[in-house]
């Protein structure tokens, strides 16, 4: 039999097989393949949860159901991610709705004081300032009301790990990736689960508008187009494989919270790498060119998210 659950670490619903799951089904074993297809295999075949007589690591999930059949089962995955992305859309929308109504609530407020009337008289020195305090009560009433629904509604539009940024990890690297060396250094570094994690929350922040803008827009921010040039997804060729990178599943996982599915993202990798010549050859010569120079790289990311961006980045690298 299999299972569908959400893995907590990434929020990301998976399929898994049954004997995988623990007791009280709030764990599972987890295949450590660095490529989606292998780890997908080992799922349909209902491996043992062990690599060489050493057993797999368990993550924390949270159980939805069981499947007799492999099909049967990924119909359910498919249908899970729908809903929870209905229901994240749906959040979003109720949240701006109580902001909106807030706003509103306090504009009529304001707008039904009555005016303050003229110190004419010592008598109404005492009346008056107690009226103005009165209205200095209130607007600090709402006013943290309203920050608390901004940080809600911000918290709800921007899908998170359900775990903080805590430890950093220590690495000399500088995005985007430039050399092979670069890219071993930033697979050790995501050895763990935890740096895992942080990349993934680090990446989620950037934007797009569909599957194709955000996997260009994740891509362009991780390594530069003359590194990408020596990649394709399999390694064909002369070309190493980009899809047995741990970088290529923290993409994929941070592109899955910018509601990417798997598929899509691996479709759009493949299509990004294999255009990068394409963009070369675009790339205006430094010397000679004919016109103003045009950079290689165009962020499409507004100018106050690329700072939110660099400073978590700098808590990454730190």
């Amino acid at each position: 039999m299999y299972a569908v659950v959400t893995l907590q670490d990434s929020d990301e619903v998976m399929v898994v097989a049954s004997h995988w799951l623990s007791p009280d089904k709030k764990q599972t074993y987890w295949p450590p393949f660095k490529s989606p297809e292998k780890s997908m295999e080992a799922v349909q075949n209902r491996l043992k949860p062990e690599t060489g007589g050493k057993t797999w690591d368990k993550l924390n999930i949270s159980f939805h159901d069981e499947y007799v059949t492999f099909d049967n089962a990924k119909e359910g995955q498919n249908q899970m991610k729908q809903q929870k992305e209905r229901s994240n859309r749906g959040f979003g929308i109720l949240k701006r709705q109580r902001l909106e109504n807030a706003v509103g609530m306090l504009k009529n407020q304001l707008q039904t004081l009555p005016p303050v009337p003229p110190a004419s008289r010592t008598d109404d020195k005492e009346e008056l300032l107690q009226m103005l305090r009165d209205i200095k009560s209130m607007v600090q009433e709402n006013s943290a009301m309203l920050k608390k629904l901004l940080k809600d509604t911000t918290d709800s539009e921007v899908p998170s790990s359900s775990t903080s940024v805590s430890n950093t990890v220590k690495t000399n690297l500088n995005l985007p990736l430039k050399t092979f060396e670069d890219v071993n250094k930033i697979e050790r570094e995501l050895n763990t689960a935890a740096s895992r994690k942080r990349m993934v929350k680090y990446l989620s922040r950037i934007e797009g508008f569909g599957p194709r803008d955000v996997i260009k827009n994740i891509m362009q921010r991780v390594l530069t187009d003359d590194l990408a040039k020596e990649y394709n997804w399999q390694g064909r060729g002369d070309k190493r494989p980009f899809s047995k990178l741990i970088l290529t599943d923290v993409i994929q996982d941070a592109a899955y919270k910018r509601y990417v599915i798997r598929v899509d993202s691996e479709n759009e990798i493949k299509k990004y790498l294999s255009y990068t010549a394409d963009r070369l050859r675009k790339r205006p010569r430094e010397q000679g060119g004919i016109g103003p120079e045009i950079p290689n790289v165009i962020s499409p990311i507004p100018m106050e998210d690329d700072v939110e961006l660099e400073e978590m980045w700098k808590l990454f690298t730190d």
